[in-house]
């Protein structure tokens, strides 16, 4: 039976759900940055999405652990607020809305991008703009209606996302493919900094882990759910990836993706053309393209929605946006705000603009939560974890101030517990940030200037706070 608690969200989604959640987020990128990918890597791309392999998987063992020990919604927000406070929390959530209510808009333009394939009017910016602003809206009424029944939505597309690929990609080996087709010769092709920022937008591929922990609350069996759906995900989009961008370059030369620049915005179904019934696999490709992308624009939504509603609970933002719907039991307030700004930014019909703010916001936040992860660690050490991941070493806490005698035999004998995985995470995913600064100038000013206006607003309204609260000294008349 499922009980509804007033004032609380539900637990009523499975693994199932989760993991479609979490994969058309994640899995979403390659229908729109493999085309980029290659023009900038050429014979190289796989190699660039290796390296964001590497931070990704990082990151993603960062959350399995984090997500199944701590079963709240909030995400990155709830693991710093526990770990540094809030002020730490609020810098990482910030910067994770601004990722969410991209990935919404992004998504949303490409998934209708795909559908231009069967509808070439929808190629054009007027209508793009006006296709993706109904899709949007009626995702926003599905999230207001509850997340069993976005879930329900998620996974049947996913399911059907996950055949389709796997019938595109079993094709392409065993009839097309061509190893030798784009050979590889560093510094010329591809150049270093083509390469590297190649990188940077193969990292977009990778982005959505944190959706995960966004529903952990509304989980049923989180510590078991948690850490399964997470190695499902990642298994299944590391597969995906790499088998998408190997195959790319196996039946097309690169120049080819130069030489057709339409192709950025169906780089899958460009590719499905040269194989067998070409044009029947395009169709399905750009089918599931657009199934896997509203996912994935559906995510984005769930995201934003809980992770603001996380922090109104702590009240760092107003409480409006953790006002649940009296009947369905959502944050419809922050579902409708996060929508519609999604909405703006997808109006505007330029799918590469969008993409040039996309990056910036998580890499910060999932720096912050591997950081978070090495001290939870020792500030909670007897707390149980479902999942551990693997591998530590310790260190003796140099940094405390030594007082007197019997405290420093004590410290003496005290550890400092770094996990390995938390370390490597966060060196990760700071060196792709700094890539990103470096070579994505309008992500830089945006990000910047969306991360100076939340910190601004977090500062008035936590003033505005205290300076609600009666001080103590006050006589009742005085109150």
């Amino acid at each position: 039976m499922n009980i509804r608690r007033e004032g609380r969200l539900r637990r009523n989604i499975g693994i199932l759900g989760n993991f479609a959640f979490g994969y058309a987020d994640v899995a979403e990128g390659i229908y729109f940055t493999l085309g980029i990918v290659i023009i900038n890597a050429g014979g190289a791309a796989p190699y660039a999405y290796l390296f964001a392999t590497i931070a990704y998987v990082l990151t993603a063992l960062c959350y399995a652990e984090l997500a199944s020990t701590y079963h709240h919604t909030g995400g990155a927000f709830a693991y710093a607020n526990r770990a540094f406070g809030k002020n730490v929390a609020f810098f990482a959530a910030w910067a994770l809305l601004l990722d969410y209510v991209v990935t919404t808009a992004i998504s949303s333009l490409a998934a209708v991008g795909y559908l231009g394939y069967f509808i070439p009017v929808l190629n054009e910016p007027f209508f793009m703009s006006i296709a993706t602003f109904v899709a949007l809206f009626c995702l926003m009424v599905l999230n207001i209606l509850g997340l069993s029944e976005s879930a329900k939505f998620s996974y049947f597309l996913v399911l059907f996302g996950v055949i389709g690929e796997a019938l595109i990609v079993i094709v392409g080996y065993l009839f097309s493919y061509r190893p030798e087709l784009n050979p590889i010769h560093f510094g010329t092709e591809p150049t270093y900094p083509g390469f590297l920022y190649a990188i940077t937008i193969a990292m977009s591929s990778y982005l959505g882990i944190e959706v995960i922990s966004q529903s952990a609350g509304e989980t049923r069996r989180p510590a078991k759910n948690i850490p399964r759906a997470v190695f499902l995900i990642s298994g299944a989009t590391v597969t995906a990836t790499l088998a998408f961008s190997t195959l790319a370059l196996g039946v097309r030369h690169y120049q080819d993706f130069i030489a057709n620049p339409t192709s950025i915005n169906d780089p899958v179904a460009f590719i499905a053309l040269k194989l067998p019934n070409g044009w029947a696999l395009a169709g399905l490709a750009a089918f599931l393209g657009m199934s896997v992308l509203l996912v994935a624009s559906n995510a984005g939504i769930v995201g934003s929605s809980r992770i603001s509603y996380a922090m109104s609970e702590e009240r760092v933002i107003p409480k409006i946006f953790g006002r649940l719907h009296k009947k369905y039991n959502t944050p419809f307030v922050s579902i409708v705000i996060f929508s519609a700004i999604s909405m703006g930014l997808a109006f505007s019909g330029q799918l590469a603009l969008v993409a040039e703010l996309y990056n910036f916001g998580a890499l910060l936040a999932y720096i912050i939560v591997g950081l978070s992860l090495i001290s939870l660690r020792n500030k909670e050490k007897e707390l149980m974890r479902p999942f551990k991941t693997p591998f530590a070493f310790s260190i003796r806490p140099f940094w405390k101030t030594r007082r007197n005698d019997n405290a420093q035999v004590a410290r003496e004998k005290e550890k400092y517990v770094i996990p390995v995985i938390g370390l490597a995470c966060v060196i990760a995913d700071l060196i792709i940030w700094i890539l990103v600064v470096i070579l994505h100038p309008l992500g830089r000013t945006f990000g910047s200037i969306w991360m100076g206006f939340g910190l601004l607003l977090f500062f008035v309204y936590t003033r505005f706070q205290r300076n609600q609260i009666p001080s103590p000294e006050a006589t009742p008349s005085e109150k």
